[in-house]
C-alpha cells in the first residue's frame, strides 16, 4: 500500500499550464500583504535518488509581510502519481522587520518506499506563510524543483592495444535506480554517446550515439585514431539522472 504522509485529501490547482488532482498538504486561502520572494530546493540542482541510500536536501523560503513573519506551517512537498515527502520543520530568521529566511530539509528513503518507479519528474512545494498580523501566504505551487532515478554507466570492448585506424566495437550498459527491489537495472530508449579524448586534452569529443536496447546494452563502432582515453555518457531526461562510464583508455 502506498503512503500518504501529509495528504488529507486532494484538491485540483493549475500548474505546468494545466488542472491536476494533487494531494492537500494547505487548504487555506491567502490573505492580506503576506507574499513569499523566493523557494529554493537542493540549491537550485536536481535531486537525484538511488535505490538504496536515503537522500537528504534543503529547502529554503524567504518571505515578507509587513508585520513580520511568524513562521511556515504546514508545509509539504508533492509529485507525479500522488507522490508526498514531509518537510522538517522550517526554522525562520528574520533579516529584516518585514522579511524571514526559514529553512528546512526533506528526507527520501527508497529502502522505507517513500518514492515509487513512477513518483520522479516535476514535484512542488505546499506551503502556508504565516505573518504575525495573522495575514497568510497560501499555495500548492510555491516552488518547483526535480526528483530523478539515479543512473549509472560501464563500458568494455577498447583494446588497451589497439593502434590508429582500427575499427573497434564498443559496447556499454546504461542502467537506472529501481525502487520496486532497490536495485539497478537496465532501461531501453536511453540515449548515450560514446566520447573520446585524445592523451594530454582535457577535451571529450562525441564519436557515435547509441540508444539502449531492452536490457540497457548500448553498442558503437569507431576508428581509433591515436593513444587516449574513451568513455560512454548519457544524459538523462526528466526522469532519469545522467551518467558516466569510467574510462576506458587506448594506448
Amino acid at each position: 500500500m502506498r503512503k500518504s504522509a501529509v495528504a488529507l485529501g486532494a484538491a485540483a490547482v493549475v500548474a505546468a499550464g494545466g488542472v491536476l488532482l494533487v494531494p492537500t498538504i494547505t487548504s487555506d486561502a491567502s490573505r492580506g500583504d503576506t507574499t513569499v520572494e523566493s523557494v529554493s530546493v537542493n540549491d537550485g540542482r536536481s535531486v537525484l535518488v538511488g535505490p538504496v541510500d536515503k537522500v537528504t536536501f534543503p529547502l529554503v523560503v524567504t518571505a515578507s509581510d509587513a508585520s513580520g513573519i511568524k513562521g511556515i506551517d504546514p508545509i509539504g512537498v508533492w509529485g507525479p502519481s500522488y507522490g508526498v515527502l514531509k518537510v522538517s520543520p522550517m526554522k525562520c530568521t528574520a533579516g529584516s522587520a518585514t522579511t524571514s529566511v526559514c529553512r528546512g530539509t526533506v528526507t527520501v528513503d527508497p529502502v522505507k518506499k517513500d518514492i515509487f518507479n513512477d513518483e520522479v519528474g516535476t514535484w512542488f512545494v505546499d506551503l502556508k506563510v504565516q505573518a504575525n498580523d495573522g495575514d497568510r501566504y497560501v499555495s500548492q505551487t510555491a516552488g518547483g524543483f526535480s526528483i530523478k532515478r539515479a543512473a549509472r554507466m560501464t563500458g568494455s570492448g577498447v583494446p588497451k592495444g589497439a593502434t590508429a585506424g582500427q575499427e573497434i566495437a564498443v559496447e556499454g550498459w546504461l542502467a537506472r535506480a529501481f525502487y520496486s527491489d532497490n536495485r539497478y537495472h537496465g532501461y531501453p530508449d536511453g540515449t548515450a554517446y560514446l566520447q573520446f579524448r585524445p592523451r594530454g586534452s582535457n577535451l571529450w569529443t562525441t564519436v557515435a550515439t547509441a540508444t539502449s536496447d531492452i536490457s540497457g546494452i548500448v553498442r558503437a563502432k569507431t576508428r581509433v585514431t591515436g593513444p587516449g582515453e574513451y568513455q560512454w555518457y548519457s544524459p538523462g531526461d526528466k526522469w532519469t539522472g545522467d551518467a558516466v562510464s569510467p574510462e576506458l583508455p587506448v594506448s
